[in-house]
């Protein structure tokens, strides 16, 4: 790095053979210079982007389905009654698809927020689930489902967005940017 800086220092001072005076600008982070769009996407998350914003839609399609009584109502795989869905279900289904929604924009838009977003969810069903459960608001089988489910997906999507090598570092060029 000295070299360079040295040899654009000498070469500053040189004039071309029309007269003017050779001036070479600094050199500037190249990782910062690289654009969100020029930067390979990892196949998974594109995949991921695409079924969080369907499953976006889905969550508030499924309130709507809900309030108008149509269809079973189901919650951990178990049928409930649809009061109980309303009341129990319907708002962690709420803000888990504003979630999704906002993980699938970050996601497209290639933000480094996103994959936060995205955790946050799983975290989410975890804690909704127990608080529930302490409370014996939630079946016991609903309960331990809900916080195995979240338990295993987001150790899948932690080590996906975290640790797989192509992907963590996707989001720091991200980040820096």
């Amino acid at each position: 790095m000295r070299k360079r800086s040295r040899l654009r220092t000498h070469l500053n001072g040189l004039v071309t053979r029309h007269g003017e005076r050779l001036s070479i600008p600094p050199q500037r982070n190249v990782v910062a210079q690289i654009e969100p769009h020029d930067m390979k996407q990892p196949l998974g998350i594109r995949i991921l982007s695409f079924f969080a914003a369907f499953a976006s839609v889905g969550m508030f399609v499924s309130i709507a389905l809900a309030i108008a009584d149509i269809g079973p109502h189901l919650m951990g795989g178990e049928k409930v009654t649809r009061s109980e869905w309303l009341h129990i279900a319907a708002p962690l289904v709420a803000v888990m698809g504003c979630l999704m929604g906002s993980s699938a924009y970050g996601l497209i838009t290639r933000k480094a927020w996103s994959r936060h977003i995205t955790m946050a969810i799983f975290v989410l069903i975890i804690v909704y689930a127990s608080a529930l459960g302490a409370l014996n608001v939630l079946r016991e089988t609903i309960m331990w489902r809900a916080i195995a489910n979240g338990s295993l997906f987001g150790c899948a999507t932690a080590w996906y967005f975290y640790f797989k090598p192509n992907v963590a570092e996707y989001f720091r060029k991200l980040a820096v940017r």
